[in-house]
């Protein structure tokens, strides 16, 4: 029996990483699944669930219904980036499965760029994984809760709190702090003391504004 890759997972190898992120192509696709459920949504523009076909040479994806431009990288480290999205990918993928850290010279080596790119791509993964540890940590002091229903499909009829079609998301922030943001399938009393208790530290205070009605 062959001896596995220390540097990777059991459940994702780095031929299996090429497997499913062959091109960059592969990671839009990914990206539009993750953010936008796919390419068929409602845009934002004009308020149509439609079709949302990839311009040929570029990143953006045009809205069938009105032309309306998105681009699904917007607001992420990797808008307008010039280094492949696939180079990116697997970069992040070294992150993930390697267990002492990644170098700047190890990442210049596995993908092929400059060490000035390497280090640069390094430093901003680094970057957002400390975000992703602080977002993990439970918010505390004087905590605000609010919900808010977004997504779904207009049709003419209910509208506003509870209409359906839309995913409720439910705010958390602390005043003068962190912000986090969970989805939940309903607001009631039950669901909205677990998100608390999963999301904010015992003692603290908090406010619900009409949630618990």
């Amino acid at each position: 029996m062959s001896k596995k890759s220390p540097s990777a997972t059991p459940e994702f190898s780095v031929r299996e990483f090429f497997q499913r992120f062959p091109d960059n192509d592969a990671c839009i696709a990914h990206i539009m699944q993750v953010r936008f459920g796919g390419t068929r949504f409602e845009c934002s523009a004009c308020g149509k669930e439609a079709t949302h076909h990839k311009l040929a040479t570029r990143r953006t994806f045009v809205c069938a219904n009105c032309g309306h431009h998105v681009n699904p990288t917007a607001g992420t480290i990797l808008h307008d980036t010039r280094t492949p999205l696939v180079s990116w990918f697997y970069a992040m993928y070294l992150f993930c499965t390697t267990r002492h850290g990644v170098s700047g010279k190890e990442l210049q080596r596995q993908l092929g760029v400059t060490y000035k790119t390497a280090y640069r791509i390094g430093q901003q993964i680094r970057d957002l994984t400390a975000k992703a540890q602080s977002f993990d940590a439970l918010l505390a002091g004087h905590v605000e809760l609010d919900e808010a229903y977004v997504g779904g499909r207009r049709s003419g009829g209910k509208r506003g709190r509870g209409a359906p079609g839309k995913t409720i998301v439910m705010g958390l922030a602390e005043r003068g702090g962190n912000m986090k943001a969970v989805v939940i399938p309903n607001v009631k009393k039950d669901t909205l003391r677990g998100v608390v208790l999963d999301n904010v530290e015992a003692g603290s205070v908090v406010s619900t504004d009409e949630l618990y009605s």
